[in-house]
């Protein structure tokens, strides 16, 4: 017994009892903590995109939402299966960040295997099928529904490349918290095809995509939008039930300083009546003055990115002007994207615009002088024209093929003295918004959303870049680094507390 009342029995248990409250104290810390991380998503995004991280024009855009509404971002599974993915994980961070970020922005999980009736509502709406990787953005009885692919980018192979959820969520939150959506139609009964990336993209900008019979149905009064991509039939000239041409309905569209985007190809047959409409805007299909009106078909062997030349790589036009404010964000960019016009016809200037040059660009006039006609993309100086098998013209440093044309008409306000305006899209391939051009190894997609904001289309434009997994290293130290900080921070804590202990052993020893 008289061991309990020793000097070195008393300091042996005191260090016992220190040890064991140290070591019970660091695991409540740690429990603690990592209950806060994971409920907080407390994190340092160390990547080199950043790509965790909600970005501050992602917050701007946000900022600029209508908050006395709720919008509930919907993950059709449970929590811990959103954090179990790697690919779910980077969408469950961002719908986080985002409910962070706004006071009107709540996430919920619905487990679809136990409680499918939960998502019927949006099934039947969207018409998309629903699965334990989708998101559903919900503000009142406005719905947006995407799948897991729909935030990412991927290759040629189908390699996820890049993330884009950022664009995805904010424009969705940003069109169902809006008044009213903007509608982008697309017209479909003169034999018009549209690729699904198409109409993906125009719903993930803020677009309400609705297809639209011309001849049959009137214009939605928040149509925006007119589109008219690859027609095959000319448009009628009188309605058999209406007596309202199809022309005029368009002409009464953009009469209401709206958008149109009209794609053709080289294979476009002679649309008579949408041709000439598209005339007394300035834009006009390069064809044939031989009597069969053939679509000359641009081929550019030099400037291409396949051996046949006929997928062109575009050049953008110069000059700071209307229609070249389309791709000034992407001129701003260290490297300019690549945009390719697959399978391309050409286009000009329509023959009674009175045709400009200016120092650093081009551009075409009206005689009334309240339409103008800009280049937006051109061809390389080595690019020919062909028709009917022969070479009918080349390009050259003064003379470039157009692909891309953007035509404006303003209409004073003399009571405001302001000025609206009204604009076509023409583009000289219908490839342009194929699948594979919209892919995000080219600028295609940015080109269209840019043209959309150009144009005034979107309520709330919403333009953010893609965060391409560029290296998936840290950034601010390398592997080497990395094992030396690990080794002093596994040894120097040791040996400190190895030399403590020496130090307190011998004052104990001479006590």
């Amino acid at each position: 017994m008289k061991l309990l009342h020793t000097k070195k029995f008393r300091h042996g248990s005191l260090s016992l009892a220190l040890t064991v409250v140290i070591i019970a104290a660091v695991i409540l810390i740690n429990a603690i903590f990592t209950a806060l991380t994971e409920k907080y998503l407390w994190y340092i995004d160390m990547t080199p995109e950043p790509r965790f991280t909600l970005s501050d024009e992602a917050k701007g855009f946000l900022d600029q939402m209508n908050t006395d509404k709720e919008v509930r971002i919907i993950l059709c599974d449970e929590r811990y299966a959103w954090e179990a993915d790697s690919l779910m994980l980077e969408v469950f961070k961002t719908a986080k960040d985002i409910e962070g970020h706004c006071k009107n922005v709540k996430v919920e999980y619905v487990d679809i295997y136990t409680n499918p009736s939960a998502v019927n509502p949006y099934l039947e709406k969207s018409g998309k099928a629903i699965t334990s990787q989708s998101v559903i953005v919900v503000c009142g009885d406005s719905s947006r529904v995407y799948d897991l692919e729909n935030f990412f980018t991927v290759d040629q192979d189908g390699y996820v490349i890049g993330y884009n959820g950022e664009q995805t969520m904010v424009s969705g939150i940003l069109s169902v918290s809006q008044v009213s959506a903007p509608v982008a139609c697309l017209v479909t009964n003169h034999g018009e095809k549209y690729s699904d990336s198409f109409a993906t993209l125009l719903a993930q900008i803020g677009f309400d995509v609705q297809l639209i019979d011309l001849s049959a149905k009137p214009l939605p009064e928040n149509c925006r939008l007119l589109v008219i991509c690859d027609p095959q039939r000319d448009f009628e000239e009188k309605n058999s039930l209406t007596e309202v041409t199809e022309i005029s309905k368009i002409e009464n569209f953009l009469s209401e300083n709206k958008s149109m985007m009209v794609l053709f190809d080289k294979d476009t047959p002679k649309l008579h009546n949408l041709e000439q409409f598209l005339a007394e805007w300035g834009i006009e299909i390069s064809r044939t003055d031989d009597g069969e009106d053939t679509a000359t078909w641009i081929q550019d062997l030099k400037s291409s990115l396949t051996v046949n030349g006929y997928t062109n790589k575009a050049e953008y036009a110069p000059g700071e002007n209307t229609g070249t404010a389309i791709t000034k964000p992407l001129r701003q960019s260290s490297s300019w994207p690549t945009v390719c016009f697959p399978n391309t016809t050409a286009l000009r200037f329509a023959s009674d615009f009175s045709q400009k040059t200016y120092e650093d660009f081009t551009a075409a006039r009206n005689k009334s002088g309240n339409t103008n006609v800009y280049n937006v993309f051109v061809s390389s100086k080595t690019a020919k024209a062909f028709a009917n098998g022969e070479e009918v013209g080349e390009a050259s440093d003064d003379n470039r093929y157009s692909y891309m044309m953007l035509s404006c008409r303003s209409t004073p306000n003399s009571v405001t003295g302001s000025v609206a305006h009204a604009f076509i899209l023409a583009t000289a391939s219908t490839d342009f918004v194929s699948d594979l051009a919209l892919g995000d190894q080219y600028g295609n997609h940015s080109v269209l959303a840019y043209a959309c904001n150009t144009m005034g289309s979107l309520v709330v434009p919403v333009t953010l870049d893609c965060k391409y997994y560029a290296s998936m290293e840290i950034t601010s130290i390398t592997a080497s680094a990395a094992n030396q900080y690990t080794i002093i921070l596994t040894v120097v804590p040791a040996s400190i507390v190895f030399i403590a202990g020496i130090y307190v052993m011998i004052r104990r020893k001479h006590a």
